[in-house]
């Protein structure tokens, strides 16, 4: 069962914490997950950053800002995130913009959540129905929420 399911199954109220990935330093997105989950977070959602983040406020423009700045891309990103599943065990989300992860291409990203562990994204300009059209029958073969 999907590990986003069962924390729901078991729980009313959750803690799910949004961060932005290699913020403040690029090399912290494992280490920030582990502390997290250590600290009683029920579920993560890790953004990727983007250069237009139009739909958020200063202080995630801030964050991506800096991390892109410091190098980090979804190649990046998922080269880290190999090593979640040795510490983190509670869902991860991925979350973002669409066109990083059309740049990227859906099914390279869908597979590389999947091969890293992660168990859902939020993609919240990706309108539902180009989803439900083109990409969902991707997203759920790799048992992607």
């Amino acid at each position: 069962m999907n590990r986003i399911k069962q924390l729901f199954q078991e729980k009313k109220n959750i803690l799910s914490i949004y961060y932005t990935a290699g913020y403040p330093n690029i090399g912290d997105t494992i280490q920030i997950a582990e502390a997290l989950e250590k600290s009683g977070a029920d579920m993560l959602e890790i953004g990727f950053p983007y250069s237009d983040p139009v739909a958020d406020g200063p202080v995630i423009q801030a964050s991506s800002k800096k991390s892109l700045d410091q190098g980090m891309t979804l190649k990046v990103l998922f080269e880290q995130l190999k090593d979640l599943r040795k510490n983190v065990t509670i869902p991860v989300l991925l979350m973002g913009y669409v066109n990083p992860v059309l740049q990227f291409g859906v099914e390279n990203f869908c597979k590389a959540c999947a091969e890293v562990g992660v168990d859902g994204c939020i993609v919240p300009d990706l309108p539902i129905v180009e989803y439900e059209e083109f990409y969902k029958g991707c997203f759920e073969e790799h048992n992607l929420s």
